[in-house]
């Protein structure tokens, strides 16, 4: 087993890996780490390129799976364009040494980036918006450069993390923004799930917006998706607002204490 793991590591791109696989993977890529945190759950910063990025796509894979019959060919079809384009934050559970969580986002690149490249296809959906064009849709949110946008393309916990959701996401977003700070990333855009997008924008009060003024749609499966778009600056501002959040945000972006591509949160 330990043999074909260390291919399974030496590949690019792959979405079938075991469960068995993933953990030994885990463990393996751990061992490049050096980890001295308190919390359960570590966020690790992965590109996209890196084979142990492997282990962020079968979260992906399992999660999608499980919730829309997503299964590893339909992602490889979906993302591979993508796929080196992409940047993981992957959140470890620390006590187990397995993967619980991933969000990716996709930078800029002659594939583009998902969201947009799918709003202008309105084929991509049977209940999809009419076709909008990328260029409408950066006049439409004033962004002048698709190198300063990021797209959320993907949010997974895997089931049994579910009650740790918040822990999980807390890791995520501390390392996810200091990336975008060091990134100079001022646009964002993402697929939501509606009553997420609701949540986002009634409970925290977070200035995310319907993407070019598109409605609620069926996206790779999943019904009630609103496509949406975020201004870097407004969204951070409007987080630290919030008392819920605002000391864990001001811990992490604090002094433009930036962390570098693997680094942990203290």
């Amino acid at each position: 087993m330990e043999g074909r793991c260390n291919a399974a590591a030496r590949q690019q791109h792959v979405y079938d890996l075991t469960e068995s696989e993933t953990n030994e993977l885990t463990q393996e890529f751990l061992k490049t780490k050096s980890v001295a945190a308190r919390d359960r759950f570590v966020c690790f910063e992965v590109e996209g390129t890196d084979p142990f990025a492997n282990i962020a796509r079968q979260v992906e894979r399992e999660v999608f799976e499980d919730s829309w019959g997503n299964d590893s060919a339909t992602l490889q079809k979906e993302y591979g364009p993508y796929d080196g384009s992409s940047l993981f934050f992957l959140a470890v559970d620390m006590h187990k040494m397995v993967p619980a969580g991933v969000v990716r986002v996709i930078r800029n690149s002659p594939a583009g980036l998902k969201t947009l490249v799918d709003l202008q296809d309105r084929f991509k959906s049977p209940r999809a918006p009419i076709a909008i064009p990328v260029d409408h849709s950066m006049g439409y949110h004033g962004i002048d450069d698709l190198d300063r946008c990021w797209d959320g393309a993907t949010a997974a916990v895997r089931r049994r993390y579910r009650g740790k959701l918040a822990a999980i996401y807390l890791q995520i977003g501390r390392v996810l923004g200091g990336a975008m700070i060091r990134e100079n990333i001022q646009h964002l855009v993402a697929v939501l799930d509606a009553p997420i997008f609701k949540a986002a924008r009634e409970v925290l009060g977070l200035p995310i917006v319907p993407l070019a003024d598109t409605v609620p749609f069926t996206y790779m499966g999943a019904p009630n998706n609103q496509a949406v778009y975020a201004r870097v600056s407004m969204l951070v501002t409007a987080a630290t607002r919030n008392r819920k959040v605002r000391h864990h945000i001001r811990s992490c972006l604090a002094d433009r204490a930036l962390p570098v591509p693997g680094a942990l949160p203290s």
